[in-house]
């Protein structure tokens, strides 16, 4: 048998040292599972495809290889699999021809000469798996199929293989690229095997990422990024640099060592990196390091090169203690301060109830000075109380501990409910500075963008990139860089006492090989984060509505305010005077502040 793609095409069939184990592992019937997470090219095609090569010739049996699309099922199957079976004298003939109308050869499954069958499975379709009964299952790139209401699709692959009890095999290979992505998960319920090479030392190690050395070089444009050129692999005990002679060398000495004792009875899992690979050199993997630093692209170095699964700030589970924490007592709805040069209103319409925050903010500050609720019966009707509430709420003026008026620039409210949104539609017409607004399902995309598409304008959010800025904003605050935060966000001690629960209420998983926001396993409210979410886009939004210099312009109006007001405040008679009825605001006047 013969190589039929990669470097070693057309060589022969003969496995690296760190190929052997998992290889032969799978023919010890006290293994009920192996789980293969590496880097991309290095162990898990080979490994696949050799266990499936075995059962064919000495072990057969009815089998089936699954992966995450069709397309990556035919990938393999007509580019690697069968390919590879017709360089062997001895597979070739167990396989019946695809034109003989006698055997059931499709896309679904092949037939042996002996009556058995290679079912082959999309795993993002569950309807695939029913009815299929094997002994073995051999899945490839779990970490883009996706949990659906139907359940895990690993598991329910799995399923497939219990009627034979103790002969059953499953194997689960692929790139990670979550922490506690499919793949990852399954690795961290095994025996986590590692392999370990030994140095002329004497010192037996695994190879890690920080036992790379580099100079950095400054390009033109004035970025620094790791000079290829200076690589140099130095072991972590004797600080002696290794060539890639010597690094091949102990890559054929080396072994797999278990390194979780704790793992599943019959788990076996095995971890490499590209740093093992007799294929490439440790100044190559310098030189796409370089590059993903350059591209902001560290997780595809992560997952390709090192085989690991990428965690970054927005992962980073948040301590409720410590963000309670971040409650400040001097500022509050009635105690707005000083520096606040505009205010912006998000609302999150619910059954029962509208809930609003209210946002100030200047050049370095965004504070959070209030979380509201207007209550009344039935929101997705405009006849309920609670729309007049929040009218007359949003159309209030909001002063300074000073007593300087803050223009209130933009009011954002949740039309996602499709049962409110002609009701909606119908608020946020009756002021100019009310916008409806809608998430999208998108994860890239502008933060906010118009759409007129339903007859109206409606802005629609890209709240996943805010919620991202929102975790890191928070992980900064709570870090000893907090200071270094290009905004800090502050929140008001008066907001309400499950805040925080509901601003962290969410986490990143995977779906579709990529992550998304989704609420926590017993988690059901976040309506805070909510809005949060559209309150930080409403900013943005306003900021964009003043032009090239928003900052300026709200700066030079807080100025005239200001005067205005100390001009008032001298002017102003020592008895009470008669409370002047204040007139509704019904538009946007003649500029951006007008009430």
């Amino acid at each position: 048998m013969k190589f039929v793609d990669g470097p070693n095409m057309g060589l022969d069939w003969l496995p690296f040292s760190f190929q052997k184990e998992p290889m032969d592992i799978a023919q010890d019937r006290s293994t009920k599972k192996i789980v293969l997470q590496s880097c991309s090219q290095l162990l898990k095609t080979t490994v696949l495809q050799s266990i499936a090569f075995n059962l064919m010739a000495n072990d057969p049996c009815n089998f089936a290889f699954g992966s995450s699309s069709e397309s990556e099922v035919k990938k393999f199957k007509d580019g690697k699999f069968l390919p590879a079976i017709e360089t062997s004298s001895v597979l070739k003939p167990l396989v019946t021809d695809k034109n003989d109308k006698n055997a059931a050869n499709n896309s679904k499954q092949t037939q042996m000469i002996n009556g058995t069958f290679i079912y082959w499975l999309n795993l993002n379709t569950p309807g695939n798996l029913r009815g299929i009964t094997t002994r073995v299952v051999l899945l490839d790139e779990v970490s883009t199929c996706e949990i659906t209401d139907e359940g895990n699709p690993i598991k329910l692959a799995e399923a497939r293989t219990s009627t034979f009890g103790s002969d059953s095999l499953v194997v689960v290979s692929s790139t990670p690229l979550y922490k506690d992505d499919l793949i990852n998960a399954e690795y961290n319920l095994s025996d986590k095997r590692r392999y370990f090479i030994t140095h002329i030392c004497g010192h037996e190690y695994t190879f890690e990422w920080e036992q790379v050395a580099f100079e950095f070089k400054t390009l033109e444009n004035g970025r620094a990024i790791p000079d290829s050129t200076t690589t140099r692999l130095i072991c972590p005990h004797c600080n002696e640099e290794i060539d890639e002679h010597t690094r091949h060398q102990m890559i054929d000495g080396g072994r797999w060592i278990a390194t979780n004792k704790e793992g599943e009875p019959g788990v076996v899992g095995y971890q490499i990196s590209r740093m093992y690979s007799p294929l490439n050199t440790i100044t190559e993997m310098v030189s796409k390091f370089a590059d993903a630093l350059y591209n902001f692209n560290l997780q595809t170095f992560y997952n390709n090169e090192l085989g690991l699964p990428y965690e970054d700030e927005y992962q980073k589970e948040l301590d409720i203690l410590q963000l309670e924490s971040l409650r400040e007592d001097e500022f509050n709805l009635h105690n707005i301060p000083e520096s606040t040069l505009g205010i912006c209103i998000s609302v999150d319409q619910q059954l029962d109830r509208n809930e609003a925050s209210i946002l100030g903010f200047d050049e370095k500050n965004i504070y959070v000075l209030g979380h509201e609720f207007f209550y009344g019966h039935d929101c997705t009707k405009i006849e309920s109380t609670a729309w007049a509430d929040l009218d007359k709420f949003c159309r209030q003026d909001f002063r300074t501990v000073d007593g300087r008026l803050v223009p209130t620039l933009a009011v954002f409210v949740d039309s996602s409910n499709g049962n409110a949104t002609d009701t909606v539609k119908k608020f946020t017409a009756r002021w100019a500075k009310y916008h409806p607004i809608k998430g999208s399902s998108s994860t890239t995309g502008d933060l906010f963008k118009t759409s007129t598409q339903a007859g109206y304008q409606l802005q629609i959010l890209n709240v996943h990139d805010q919620k991202n800025t929102i975790r890191k904003l928070l992980n900064l605050m709570l870090s000893t860089e907090a200071d270094n935060a290009p905004v800090k966000l502050r929140f008001s001690s008066t907001l309400p006492s499950d805040y925080f629960e509901q601003v962290s209420a969410e986490e990143l998983k995977p779906a579709g090989g990529k992550l998304v926001w989704r609420l926590k396993k017993g988690q059901k409210r976040n309506e805070a984060l909510d809005c949060l979410v559209y309150g930080m886009i409403a900013i943005v939004y306003a900021q964009s509505q003043l032009g090239t210099q928003p900052f300026r312009k709200l700066r030079e109006h807080k100025v005239q305010e200001s005067t205005k007001y100390n001009i008032n405040k001298v002017e102003e008679p020592i008895t009470k005077p008669e409370k002047k009825q204040t007139r509704r605001r019904t538009g946007m006047g003649s500029n951006w502040f007008g009430k």
